[in-house]
């Protein structure tokens, strides 16, 4: 018997406030795919990733502030 309740494992983990956010993270966030999301990141003023080695974050509130932006 199968379960349709979603398991944690099956969501990708949303950002903590406060924290920087991986491309997974902030495409569960904004339900985009990850093509989008790179397409995003190459549009003229999009926040800067932080990089950790080959590790890529993004500043979450960056990424809403530049987003709302783009709506108006």
């Amino acid at each position: 018997m199968t379960s349709n309740v979603a398991r944690i494992t099956d969501v990708p983990n949303l950002p903590i406030p406060g924290t920087r956010a991986t491309a997974a993270q902030l495409c569960a966030r904004y339900q985009v795919s990850r093509s989008t999301w790179w397409r995003w990141s190459k549009t003229p003023g999009f926040p800067e990733p932080i990089r950790f080695g080959r590790s890529v974050r993004w500043e979450p509130e960056s990424v809403e502030s530049f987003l709302l932006s783009q709506e108006a």
